[in-house]
């Protein structure tokens, strides 16, 4: 396996550098050590798109970034990459996690990703490579990904597998809460009637939610992150005497921010939109959030929500859940969360077309509000 350091200093030679991006796994050698390096500027990104604008803007400087992202992020960098970067000719380096690599167990949402990945890389002209673990073999590779961009004056590719960066020692810094994350799932299944329609983001909270109560009228998310606030959004409208509860985390809510103003703006007063907030990219490694400076209750508020507040113990959760059930909204509650999860949480055993199939025969029968 290749050492994390080793790789970055490498990419300094290569004149690579600044890095954003957004969090994965399989990258988290790489993004750990950056957080914690001053002397090398790492920005956290909110989503893929925005990463590729922020490369950008180090390119107008005259310098040739590194953005790093999950394969199946790599959509939200699609449009910016071939309206963006590949039309003014700005290079930079992608370094793409390959997760759902094929031959490889890998979670659904990233089975059709890791199947079409080097082949979307192809089809848009771009130069890539595949990250082997033999670091003398690397280093040729990258030289060579290193030219292509030169010669070529566009963006170039690093697909990284599973198991080639070494792994290192977790390093999070976040602030220390006693609410767990699961213990306010648990209480938000507790004080909720049991007929609200549930749509849960992906990652763990829709696993912690599986593990509490799994039920039919819960709509697991194992993708698309950032859009299970939109989906619950669609289904308030369509579904005006149900209520609808939507399950988020502070990196989805992050990721997809505009929600908040089409939200605000149709008003759905069916739909309450509870967001979990630890920090940090939990399922990612602990990496950190933006959240900590962003105001996310009050992005809500002036975004229109009926009511947007924060709580951060268990009895102000209970006692504020109870309070918008007897209220129209749509309401916007954040929960400050304790990072870390139980270890070996188990997925939804349901397929994804199992859940929606569960989760439309439940909707026929479910009594309204």
């Amino acid at each position: 396996m290749v050492d994390a350091i080793e790789l970055i200093e490498f990419f300094d030679n290569l004149g690579f550098g600044p890095y954003t991006g957004v969090p994965c796994s399989l990258l988290n050698p790489l993004i750990s050590y950056l957080e914690r390096d001053s002397n090398r500027l790492y920005v956290a990104a909110a989503s893929e798109g925005e990463a590729m604008g922020i490369a950008a803007g180090w390119n107008l400087a005259g310098r040739q970034p590194v953005i790093l992202m999950q394969n199946s992020g790599f959509g939200n960098a699609v449009n910016p990459l071939t309206s963006l970067q590949l039309i003014y000719h700005f290079p930079c380096l992608l370094v793409i996690s390959w997760r759902g690599e094929p031959g490889r167990p890998d979670a659904v949402q990233h089975r059709i990703m890791g199947l079409k990945m080097p082949g979307l890389l192809a089809l848009l002209g771009l130069s890539y490579t595949v990250l082997t673990g033999d670091w003398e073999v690397d280093r040729e590779k990258l030289q060579w990904l290193q030219g292509q961009m030169t010669v070529l004056n566009q963006p170039a590719a690093l697909i990284v597998p599973r198991g080639t960066i070494a792994p290192v020692t977790k390093y999070i810094q976040q602030p220390q809460r006693s609410l767990k994350r699961q213990e306010a799932i648990a209480i938000i299944c507790q004080t909720l009637r049991g007929d609200e329609l549930l749509i849960s983001t992906t990652g763990k909270i829709s696993r912690e939610l599986y593990n509490t109560k799994d039920a039919g009228n819960n709509f697991y998310m194992v993708g698309s992150m950032g859009c299970a606030s939109a989906i619950g959004l669609g289904l308030a409208l369509a579904q005006p005497q149900r209520r609808v509860v939507v399950l988020d985390g502070d990196g989805a809510c992050l990721m997809k921010m505009g929600n908040l103003s089409t939200i605000g703006h149709y008003r759905p007063a069916n739909l309450i939109h509870l967001v979990l907030d630890n920090e940090a990219y939990d399922s990612t490694g602990g990496q950190a959030s933006n959240s900590a400076t962003a105001s996310l209750s009050g992005v809500a508020k002036e975004a229109g929500y009926r009511t947007a507040q924060q709580v951060s113990d268990p009895e102000a959760l209970t006692e504020r859940l109870q309070t918008i059930l007897g209220q129209p909204g749509p309401h916007f509650l954040l929960i400050k969360v304790a990072t870390g999860a139980a270890v070996d949480l188990p997925r939804p055993s349901l397929t994804p077309p199992e859940m929606k199939d569960r989760f439309q025969t439940v909707l026929k029968t479910y009594p309204r509000i």
